[in-house]
């Protein structure tokens, strides 16, 4: 019986409990009354533990272990699945346990990892034999028991000193990592705004710079017009001057044909009216001739 008691705890170095007389007295003499003053000293451990927040692996399996060999199958069952939600690890183990001392209960997950109630184990009443008494008063008085008593002590005072230490250890670590981690949040903060103000000037700068490169551009296009238009205009004075030397050419050369067609035609009425003359001539000539022939007659 006192092997099942301290099969769950096997591995976790020192006992459970704040006082290991109830276990050695268990471990000498099982008894059921042995047994409750176990079980309430294994309630008592767990409640400072968890007020000190150092849960040790088997601590829930060895006082449901405890329950259930009182009777008390529901609350060894929930004590187990305590063991299961603090030690998932533990979960092949615990359900062995489970199927040992609780198998009625087997798929009951139900757990409760609050203040135990040490005072509800007093509703078991149980009575020592006056042997049972005259063993542990025996038991008590054996140097070697008391030394071994002291030792064991010593071990779990040492044991629970080291657990504090390092539980505050682990705390002050936590929370100089936690302060590490916010100042390393707060510089990656300070960093991103860094780099998001450089983006946000980058950008206003490349903003600005096409803003001017478009007035630049606007300036230039307006020039270009300009000179487009200045050209456009000089060629069109230099189309109207051509236009205007061609036109007067042009009435120059027309004029030029129109005084030599009127000398032509000045001509040509001398000419016809020397013929004409002739004609006259020849026609007076002929009328003369005319005259005589009709005179010779």
């Amino acid at each position: 019986m006192a092997t099942a008691l301290l099969t769950a705890s096997c591995y976790n170095e020192g006992t459970l409990v704040n006082n290991p007389a109830p276990l050695l007295q268990y471990q000498h003499k099982p008894t059921e009354a042995r047994l409750l003053t176990l079980a309430k000293s294994y309630a008592e451990a767990i409640n400072q533990n968890l007020k000190d927040q150092v849960i040790h692996p088997g601590q829930y399996a060895d006082y449901g272990v405890a329950l259930a060999k009182l009777g008390l199958q529901e609350q060894a069952n929930v004590m187990f699945n305590n063991e299961k939600t603090f030690f998932p690890n533990s979960t092949k183990y615990v359900e062995f346990l489970k199927r040992t001392y609780t198998p009625n209960l087997f798929a009951d997950n139900h757990f409760d990892t609050s203040k135990i109630d040490v005072k509800a184990l007093d509703s078991i009443r149980v009575e020592y034999t006056p042997e049972e008494l005259a063993a542990q008063q025996e038991l008590e008085a054996d140097p070697e028991y008391q030394k071994m008593l002291k030792l064991q002590q010593l071990e779990e005072k040492e044991a629970k000193a080291a657990a504090v230490k390092k539980a505050r250890e682990e705390r002050a670590k936590a929370k100089k990592a936690e302060r590490k981690a916010q100042t390393k949040a707060r510089e990656k903060e300070k960093r991103e705004k860094e780099q998001a103000k450089k983006a946000a000037e980058k950008e206003r700068a490349k903003a600005k710079k096409a803003e001017q490169k478009a007035k630049e551009e606007a300036k230039k296009a307006e020039r270009k017009a300009k000179e487009e238009a200045k050209k456009a205009e000089i060629e069109a004075k230099k189309a109207a001057e051509k236009a205007a030397a061609d036109a007067k050419k042009a009435e120059q050369k027309a004029q030029k044909e129109a005084e030599k067609a009127a000398l032509k035609a000045q001509k040509e009425a001398e000419k016809a009216e020397k013929a004409a003359k002739k004609a006259q001539k020849e026609a007076s000539k002929a009328s003369q001739e005319s005259d005589v022939e009709a005179e010779d007659e």
